[in-house]
């Protein structure tokens, strides 16, 4: 049987091991640990703690976000042209085009970790 462990642990093993050549952190481990240091719950959630020391972001795109708001959620857009997004229905949107280089992009590895969630966030239901 296979253990399906939260996002924030998948993500945790991810980070600790980018850029290092280090053994495979044991998921349950990383699991019990985290927990235990407050920055999740027993659920995987993160707690309001791992949230304020910014340990852990919250994208919380809500409809109608101002082009600043929008940017504020996800930096990572301040290096492409503004003119470019369109709200559509409430939500800031990308051209086709320029969503398949971000997933290029992202596959070939050009970005650094915090870029990386950030986009995969905002793909992730796109």
């Amino acid at each position: 049987m296979e253990i399906i462990y939260p996002p924030l642990v998948e993500e945790s093993i991810s980070f600790h091991l980018s850029g290092q050549k280090q053994e495979v952190l044991d998921k349950a481990e990383m699991y019990r640990s985290m927990v235990e240091k407050g920055i999740i719950s027993e659920n995987g959630q993160p707690t309001a703690y791992a949230l304020q020391q910014g340990w852990v972001k919250k994208f919380d795109e809500k409809a109608n976000l101002s082009s600043e708001e929008f940017l504020a959620v996800y930096p990572i857009f301040h290096n492409y042209e503004l003119q470019q997004l369109q709200k559509i229905d409430g939500f800031w949107e990308i051209p086709v085009k320029l969503k398949e280089l971000l997933l290029q992009d992202l596959a070939a590895g050009n970005f650094n970790y915090d870029e990386q969630m950030q986009l995969k966030e905002y793909l992730a239901d796109r």
